[in-house]
């Protein structure tokens, strides 16, 4: 008779688990259109006003990218989408730069390494500033040393 009981428990926490992940979803599409959609369209306005440099965003479901073309060629393009780890979902940032004669890809937290933070510690700030990381190796032609 205990089987039937210890099925009954896997059906509660199979909801719970189901629930929590709704939840962190939620959460992330939140992060996705309250701080990464606003920082992007920051850098992008910024582009296509001041730098003479296009600049394009894109919202999907579950990521925000900005693209930004000198002459035509896309020189880097950023995107920020989920990463799951043991606490839930963070953001992370797919990073694309234009190497001339090949591309390359990158994958960058917007804080510390070890992940021990919270999806609400990432703010704005932290979106652009990664960015920046990013397009200073497109513009400089080499790696930076400096953290995001």
């Amino acid at each position: 008779m205990s089987d039937w009981r210890q099925e009954l428990d896997s059906i509660f926490e199979g909801r719970a688990r189901a629930a929590r992940a709704e939840q962190e979803n939620a959460e992330f599409e939140s992060f996705l259109d309250s701080v990464a959609l606003p920082a992007l369209q920051e850098l992008a306005q910024e582009f296509n006003s001041r730098h003479e440099m296009d600049a394009r965003v894109r919202r999907t479901a579950g990521a925000v990218t900005i693209t930004v073309y000198g002459d035509g060629v896309e020189e880097i393009n950023f995107r920020v989408l989920k990463h799951y780890c043991q606490t839930g979902i963070l953001p992370t940032a797919e990073v694309r730069v234009n190497r001339g004669a090949y591309q390359a890809k990158y994958e960058s937290m917007f804080k510390s390494e070890d992940m021990d933070y919270k999806i609400s510690d990432v703010t704005k700030d932290d979106v652009i500033a990664c960015f920046i990381k990013y397009f200073r190796m497109v513009r400089d032609g080499g790696t930076s040393t400096t953290k995001a």
